[in-house]
């Protein structure tokens, strides 16, 4: 596969020297706290607690259409029965027999929630620090099992429950802070990066800046969006990242990143509208884009085959449209003005939520490789930068095939791209294992291993912002 980016690769690694065998660390980019959990570590502490099952059961069920046997395996593991040990993990990893969809995996991802106990985050003030304690000691684990695998630098995404009070919050972050600060003269540097609710950000974003400006500050580096992306247009954060923004100009040596999860999930719009949603949100200000699938993804992993999507995106889509329509059609997109402007006249009368059919033959499906490419070139020269976990990838978004993979088009097209692990131990693997993989996938000689290790240490998020030098 020829690219100007391939050669880049190449050069960079033997300019590098093998970066890699020389023991320098590797570093990751998108990883979240919960996620990161070793299912033994998991069993180690569900052992110990009087767990409520029913919600975790519940879900399970709706998912996959079948009760998870998880007492059953507890008591056999609590037995010491042979076997019992690798039954949990089995129950515990989502794997690539899982893929498929969102819904599996999060209800995979509820037996961390529910035998953690993330809904400790609702005890009165009197018991939370217990709760607190809890989670900084599966910090120090995940940290440890990290520095084992070679990790130097680990950006770590806490998700904060909306119904923490601000109080909580700011006890739960300063005490995570506080933890990661014992590593400051240590082979890992662990940052702390806060997820905040897409649909309402304001609270958590409060309690972030005020830490960001106090004596941890310096370990917050960013601020992310993840979760369930269906239904929020990165438009609706508008505000926040004028917000962000600003405050990144009045405090430059405490500038936090926004991270962005968009484009992974999209079975609510058409696929160009989740192009486009990419797009956007780099538009806003995104300095990293989460998983970005809809950017890069082979269009014939669709096929022939028809979505609905509201009036409302298909409004925003032709605007689009007409706003890049130069750029489109050098790329090979058609683009008629006299068209789209009879079809907006159209959609004027019709309610915002009513549903339109959109259709998806050969040639539309061609033409979507077109619109990629525009949205990445145009994304590449706004500097920000694509995430990408080849691993959930694969499972969540069921992209079974090497040949579908979003990354085979960010390679093509020179798109800033960084590889990540998002989920390390719910999907049981390693950083070194994400990177092997995407050389596979991009059909790249091995020693571009090492270039891509090395972009990652570049566009660190205290980098991208411009607190320190690459």
């Amino acid at each position: 596969m020829d690219s100007p980016i391939i050669s880049g690769l190449v050069q960079g690694a033997c300019y590098n020297l093998s970066m890699i065998k020389q023991g320098k660390r590797l570093a990751d980019l998108h990883l979240h706290l919960l996620g990161s959990i070793h299912p033994w570590d998991c069993l180690e502490f569900i052992k110990q607690q009087a767990v409520d099952w029913e919600s975790y059961e519940r879900g399970f069920q709706e998912a996959y259409g079948q009760v998870p046997t998880i007492r059953a395996i507890l008591e056999r593991c609590n037995e010491g029965s042979p076997g019992a040990l690798e039954e949990f993990k089995k129950l515990f990893v989502f794997s690539d027999q899982d893929a498929g969809n969102f819904a599996r995996f999060q209800a995979k991802y509820n037996l961390l929630v529910s035998g953690i106990g993330w809904t400790k985050s609702l005890l009165p003030d009197s018991q939370f620090p217990k709760y607190v304690t809890e989670i900084c000691e599966f910090a120090h684990r995940i940290i440890a099992r990290q520095r084992r695998q070679n990790i130097g630098y680990a950006e770590q995404r806490m998700t904060l429950n909306p119904r923490l009070t601000k109080a909580q919050a700011k006890y739960l972050l300063e005490a995570l802070l506080k933890a990661y600060s014992e590593y400051s003269d240590s082979d890992i540097q662990p940052p702390l990066a806060v997820s905040l609710p897409r649909d309402d950000p304001w609270p958590g974003w409060e309690v972030t800046t005020e830490l960001a400006l106090g004596p941890y500050g310096h370990l917050l580096t960013g601020v992310d969006f993840c979760y369930l992306e269906e239904g929020h247009p990165p438009k609706d954060q508008r505000q926040f990242f004028s917000e962000a923004s600003a405050f990144n100009r009045r405090h430059p040596e405490r500038a936090l990143a926004v991270l962005y999860h968009v484009g992974e999930s999209f079975e609510d719009k058409s696929l160009e509208s989740a192009i486009r949603w990419v797009h956007e949100a780099a538009e806003m200000g995104a300095h990293r884009l989460g998983h970005a699938i809809a950017l890069g993804v082979n269009p014939d992993k669709y096929g022939v085959h028809s979505r609905l999507e509201p009036v409302s995106e298909r409004i925003d889509q032709l605007e689009y449209d007409l706003r890049n329509a130069a750029g489109l059609r050098d790329s090979g997109v058609t683009i008629e003005v006299e068209l789209i402007n009879r079809e907006l006249q159209q959609l004027a009368g019709l309610p915002k939520s009513h549903q339109l059919n959109v259709g998806y033959d050969q040639r539309r499906l061609e033409e979507l490789r077109a619109r990629q490419s525009y949205a990445i070139h145009r994304i590449r020269d706004l500097g920000s930068v694509i995430e990408v976990c080849p691993t959930s990838n694969r499972r969540i978004c069921g992209i079974s095939q090497d040949d579908h993979h979003p990354l085979i088009q960010f390679v093509t097209n020179d798109a800033p791209f960084v590889v990540a692990t998002d989920d390390p131990g719910i999907f049981d693997t390693t950083l070194a294992e994400e990177i092997e993989a995407s050389v596979a996938i991009a059909g790249l000689e091995s020693e571009a291993y090492d270039e891509i290790a090395q972009r990652s240490w570049r566009h660190r998020s205290e980098v991208l912002v411009g607190r320190v030098k690459s």
